[in-house]
């Protein structure tokens, strides 16, 4: 599908398909952001990029879901610091490790688009 001039969104109901391999959408002229329901394609190499109009949830800023940076090592952004900071990766992994979902306030933390920054307690320069 690369190379394609492509249109609009990524419908969402490609995170269903769990058998999918390859989803190739480089270099097309997408918009929108990346649906999280992408992160359950934890065995899928998943290739976005090429695609400039491609945003994150809130429209200014360029993040991929959570889950897909650390659910999916052949999502093509995965080394990408802008898309998928590791920072985030690693206090997801305290989160979890930490019982996270037991504090009594976690506000924003793991949110599929929410900067690591935005999360109750923790600063970024």
């Amino acid at each position: 599908l690369s190379n394609n001039f492509l249109t609009g969104d990524i419908p969402p109901e490609i995170g269903g398909l769990l058998r999918l391999r390859m989803l190739d959408l480089t270099n097309n002229t997408l918009t929108g952001s990346i649906p999280s329901v992408l992160g359950a394609l934890v065995s899928a190499a998943i290739r976005v990029h090429g695609n400039d109009m491609i945003r994150g949830k809130n429209k200014n800023d360029m993040i991929a879901p959570l889950s897909l940076c650390s659910n999916v090592p052949e999502f093509d952004l995965f080394n990408d610091t802008t898309w998928c900071p590791p920072e985030r990766n690693a206090l997801r992994t305290f989160y979890n490790e930490a019982k996270g979902e037991e504090w009594i306030n976690a506000t924003g933390w793991v949110d599929e688009f929410n900067s690591h920054c935005e999360w109750r307690g923790v600063e970024c320069n």
